[in-house]
């Protein structure tokens, strides 16, 4: 595969030394991954480069590649607060119980990320679906590896 938006990923294969160098997915499993969230239809390009570069275990501290949890955490964290998501979205990562989204409908090759956060909502805090703080996944992979190569907190 090209790759046209994480190449900083791309040319950094060792972010966790203690881990290892990571192994990324053949487009077989991809599709797998497409088919199962997606309906088949292929996710957004910058996150097929990601899962081709970095697969299960990206060491970016920023996407949580354990899907099915991800998924089912959401699920059951707006069922508790009774509501709904109309449009199809895929969940990357959760940190305190804030999900890192982007949609699935929007046809852009580097999606625009979405903070999903329930419990805002229903605090009265926060709308339940907000814009990121990093507009693009691609900015927010680039983003983790400035600071992790840089020690510098998250």
């Amino acid at each position: 595969m090209e790759i046209k938006y994480l190449k900083q990923l791309k040319d950094s294969p060792n972010l966790e030394p203690s881990i290892g160098p990571r192994e990324g997915w053949d487009m077989t499993k991809i599709e797998l991954l497409e088919t199962k969230y997606n309906k088949g239809r292929k996710f957004p390009l910058a996150f097929r480069e990601y899962l081709f570069l970095a697969g299960d275990f990206g060491g970016t501290g920023v996407v949580n590649e354990d899907w099915d949890d991800l998924h089912s955490d959401c699920q059951e964290d707006l069922k508790r607060f009774n509501y709904k998501v109309e449009r199809p979205y895929f969940v990357f990562d959760n940190y305190d119980s804030q999900y890192s989204i982007f949609f699935l409908d929007e046809e852009f090759e580097d999606p625009k990320i979405y903070i999903l956060d329930p419990y805002g909502k229903n605090r009265g805090e926060y709308d339940l679906i907000r814009p990121g703080f990093i507009v693009t996944f691609s900015k927010l992979i680039n983003e983790a590896i400035h600071r992790i190569k840089n020690n510098i907190p998250f």
